[in-house]
């Protein structure tokens, strides 16, 4: 009996496993955020008693310490839900958590205590742009367990302020968009240059929107 060999044109886990995890993580709508990145290494506390660590999580007692990240791209920030309790704690909205996803290729590896503050969500005559809350992580999932994946974080207004988690900073860095990756801030300023050279050279008249190539250019 005869058996036709046949192969497949295409591998679709493996294009549904790029499409969701690689072209979305690049191509996805995503907000700015200003991402502080818990620095266990260069902090004081204590890691192997239980319950311990530092005094208190900012402040004078304090011996944590954090990386700025700024304009880190967060993506599916969800609505809080507007719910108000009234317990022993009086009536007002206590405990709302809302989640973000960040993808593992900016190469950051969330943890409790990490804190989020949308400083570029708001309006140019915002008067409530200094009472922009500061989120802190409560909890976070991974998606899969394959190299590259998305972070589920569960974020929740914090008590603590802006000008808190700034006294306590330990790094500065910027997220670099078209890059996808997280440099040193004076680097950063010195990319951002030259990236604007090169888009005013005068080569770059000749790009063609249609087919990608540069038309017109005579050696």
């Amino acid at each position: 009996m005869y058996n036709q060999k046949w192969f497949s044109l295409n591998n679709y886990p493996l294009d549904y496993y790029e499409l969701l995890f690689l072209y979305y993580a690049t191509c996805g709508k995503s907000v700015p955020a200003t991402y502080y990145s818990l620095d266990l290494n260069n902090s004081i506390c204590d890691k192997t008693v239980l319950e311990g660590g530092s005094y208190e999580l900012m402040g004078s007692l304090s011996g944590l310490l954090w990386n700025k990240i700024l304009l880190l791209q967060v993506y599916q920030p969800e609505t809080i839900p507007l719910n108000f309790t009234a317990d022993e704690k009086g009536f007002g909205k206590f405990d709302q958590t809302t989640t973000i996803w960040i993808p593992s290729i900016y190469e950051i590896r969330p943890q409790v205590h990490d804190c989020i503050y949308f400083d570029h969500i708001e309006r140019r005559e915002n008067q409530f742009k200094a009472k922009q809350p500061l989120y802190e992580i409560v909890n976070l999932e991974k998606a899969t367990n394959a190299e590259n994946t998305f972070w589920k974080l569960s974020i929740k207004s914090s008590h603590h302020r802006k000008l808190d988690i700034d006294k306590q900073l330990c790094g500065n860095y910027t997220f670099i968009d078209y890059e996808k990756k997280i440099y040193k801030t004076q680097d950063a300023i010195l990319l951002a240059k030259v990236a604007d050279k090169n888009h005013s050279l005068d080569g770059n008249n000749f790009y063609n929107n249609n087919c990608g190539l540069y038309l017109g250019i005579k050696k």
